[in-house]
């Protein structure tokens, strides 16, 4: 089990002092989180314990916490969009510019030639990178995303209004 420790003095120290309804995490809070939550071992169920002198409402505090994990999953998906249409593009330009190269040989001189052709080959090169790394990290962030929203909150406040 992974504890996450948050300490604060009131429960308006967990919300973005810009929302009223109070449905968004700090960006202190979320940073904070999410640094913590990089510390974790792979597999580890966690656990956020947030510490109040004051009393804390723990549906709001949930809500928020939720709402930031449903900001960090659109954000994976829009992502995933991206690289996708990025990929396609790059790999389209790549075979134009290869099959290019190949068409003008005899054509033009050695140099343009393989100018073409290296812009087509690092066309196609940075498809694969993305294909390679970066779809990888964002199944690594869905997967991880997952298991943070199975995160166990606790609250610990005074007892009786004593602490």
């Amino acid at each position: 089990m992974y504890e996450i420790n948050l300490t604060i003095r009131n429960e308006k120290e967990l919300y973005s002092p810009f929302d009223d309804t109070c449905r968004t995490l700090s960006q202190d809070v979320s940073d904070y989180l999410v640094e913590q939550y990089g510390r974790k071992e792979v597999g580890d169920e966690i656990v956020l314990k947030i510490k109040c002198g004051e009393p804390v409402d723990f549906d709001r505090a949930r809500g928020a916490f939720q709402e930031l994990i449903r900001e960090q999953e659109l954000h994976n998906a829009n992502q995933k969009k991206i690289n996708l249409i990025k990929q396609l593009w790059l790999f389209c330009v790549g075979v134009v510019f290869v099959a290019a190269g190949i068409m003008l040989d005899g054509v033009l001189d050695s140099v343009p030639v393989e100018l073409i052709s290296i812009v087509g080959s690092f066309a196609v090169w940075e498809a694969a990178n993305i294909w390679i790394v970066e779809n990888p990290r964002t199944h690594i962030a869905r997967m991880m995303l997952k298991r943070l929203n199975a995160t166990k909150i606790v609250i610990e406040q005074p007892q009786n209004g004593n602490e």
